[in-house]
């Protein structure tokens, strides 16, 4: 690959390519690119043939039962289909999950989904008032943070922002309103009573005027991270502003992985199969940090990390450290050694790039979209669903796979809203399944009814004392392996970064660019200081997806600052 350019799709980027889409390719040929398999040997990982390196792996069949698996953002929904069938069908097992950190439950997630309630990528251009809710789009989907200002700046969006962390487009902003870390529930509670008249002002009540007498076209674009209390507040509201069947508004989640929507629709999730299916009987799994709390404690003593080292992607690092040390068996993906698997993996199968891929992604708007093979596969790098239907083989099954295409139409017959789509008519430009026919087998919810909570909980933190700060955290645009080993961006790569407001900064005595530790019961990370006008005063903010010094070596919500 010699360059990468932005095609011009309306319906997705608008011609546009984020930085690191565009200069991430270079990540493909490095030298540090896996490219064969690898077993661990004697305590190290040494490069053996692809027979040895399934015939480890295929030892997954002796833990049946006992298998956790996760799937990283990189996975192709035939990928994560293919593995949840492994899975629950070969391997016994319940416990599988690709968010990271706490999801919402099934009946809600269904209900989050419906079709009538999803915005395109468009509508941010030309909605009346657009609300980010708990999201940084610069660093979270930086294409929509383009289409979010081209919106405010030549159609005169009214943009509003509810966030803890100071966000890149508050200056575009119409409205905004901070609140503690972690505090998206109580917020959500205060504007879902604001909406229906029974608190006075204040914040949330600006807010819920604006959204309510701005335009009839709102969209709310919020993080898969936000929890399943606020997830339901978050429905009612949008009953409250009739956004369900609403042409041009509606909900836009931004998932922690790229393919995070289609992996849910693969049925990549504890609580619910192919298409937010029902899992029959009592088959409900363990959700990630379930996955690691059960694997340290030997309930669970084989992992299957498809694309993912939890050591850098999940909350709760000891834990995973813990858990990963205590499992007989780690069987792992990987285009790019990370600390995690250096360490613990005991299989490790060489990844194939974005540009080696065959197969199909969604995107948050639920646009179906085709990979499709650039260039040949380096080295002896096989492609994901083929290993998946090897193992499925030495375990005693067969998927019927031979091709990504197999995988595909299992995918769409498993699926109930994704009836009729093929990969001809999916094409170069997707397809939107909230706007075909098979939308309408979408299944029903019951979540949308919930009963709004008695007493709505807070979005103001208690006080805090002995010179704690609230810890928020966020994980920065150029936090990834690819971009540490890419010789045209690894200057970018992210140092930890402790954001103080002015405020504490002074009290504490810190200055701008002083190093400094943060400290919570025992354990200690450094970082550098950034005093940030905008960070809530109590409140600071440290990043996660780090190679050192990552905020998830932190598990409690709040933190200590110490000088050196």
């Amino acid at each position: 690959v010699m360059r990468v350019l932005a095609r011009d799709h309306a319906g997705v980027d608008d011609g546009w390519l984020c930085d690191k889409g565009r200069f991430a390719y270079q990540a493909i040929h490095v030298d540090e690119r896996i490219t064969r398999p690898m077993v661990r040997d004697g305590g190290e990982l040494r490069e053996v043939s692809w027979e040895r390196a399934l015939d480890t792996a295929a030892g997954l069949s002796r833990h049946g039962g006992r298998v956790g698996a996760l799937a990283g953002g990189q996975t192709s929904n035939e990928e994560g289909f293919l593995l949840q069938r492994l899975v629950r069908e070969r391997l016994g097992s319940t416990d599988i999950d690709s968010r990271s950190g706490a999801g919402v439950g099934a009946a809600t997630m269904r209900a989050l989904s419906a079709p009538g309630l999803q915005a395109s990528v468009p509508d941010l251009e030309f909605a009346d008032t657009v609300l980010l809710l708990g999201v940084e789009p610069l660093d979270d989907a930086a294409i929509l943070d383009l289409r979010i200002r081209k919106g405010v700046r030549r159609n005169g969006v009214q943009l509003a922002i509810a966030s803890a962390r100071p966000s890149t487009l508050d200056a575009n902003a119409a409205f905004t309103a901070r609140f503690a870390p972690g505090q998206e529930a109580g917020f959500l509670a205060e504007l879902e009573a604001a909406l229906a008249g029974t608190t006075p002002g204040g914040g949330p009540g600006r807010l819920a005027t604006m959204l309510h007498d701005g335009g009839e076209d709102v969209v709310i674009v919020y993080s898969e991270r936000i929890g399943e209390t606020a997830a339901r507040s978050l429905l009612r509201i949008a009953g409250a502003l009739g956004l369900d069947g609403h042409d041009g508004a509606g909900l836009l989640e931004i998932p922690t992985g790229a393919n995070g929507r289609g992996l849910r629709e693969a049925g990549v999730v504890p609580d619910a199969g192919p298409g937010f299916a029902t899992l029959p009987g009592d088959a409900t799994g363990r959700d990630a940090a379930g996955i690691a709390r059960a694997a340290a404690d030997g309930k669970l003593t084989a992992l299957y990390l498809f694309g993912t080292d939890p050591i850098r992607d999940q909350p709760d690092r000891a834990l995973w450290e813990a858990a990963l040390g205590s499992a007989a068996l780690v069987v792992a993906h990987a285009a790019v050694m990370t600390e995690g698997l250096r360490e613990h993996a005991t299989v490790i199968f060489p990844a194939e790039s974005h540009a080696e891929k065959e197969g199909t992604a969604v995107h948050p708007d639920g646009r179906l979209q085709r990979l499709r093979m650039a260039i040949a596969h380096p080295g002896e790098v096989q492609p994901g669903w083929a290993v998946l239907a090897e193992l499925e083989r030495r375990a005693g099954g067969d998927f019927g796979v031979d091709r990504s295409a197999d995988a595909f139409a299992q995918l769409v017959d498993a699926v109930p809203f994704y009836a009729g789509l093929t990969l001809d008519a999916i094409g170069g430009h997707g397809i939107r399944w909230p706007e075909t026919e098979g939308a309408a087998a979408f299944p029903g919810d019951d979540a949308d009814g919930a009963p709004a909570a008695q007493t709505a909980p807070t979005a103001h933190a208690p006080e805090l004392t002995n010179g704690h700060l609230r810890l928020g955290t966020y994980r920065p645009l150029w936090a990834s392996p690819e971009v540490e080993i890419s010789p045209a961006l690894k200057y970018l790569a992210v140092g930890q970064s402790l954001e103080l407001s002015p405020q504490d900064a002074q009290r504490l005595g810190i200055a701008h660019g002083e190093k400094v530790h943060v400290a919570q019961n025992g354990t200690r990370i450094s970082a550098t200081a950034t005093i940030r006008t905008g960070v809530p005063a109590g409140s600071a903010f440290l990043a996660e997806g780090l190679s050192e010094q990552s905020a998830n070596a932190l598990t409690e919500p709040l933190i200590e600052v110490i000088r050196p």
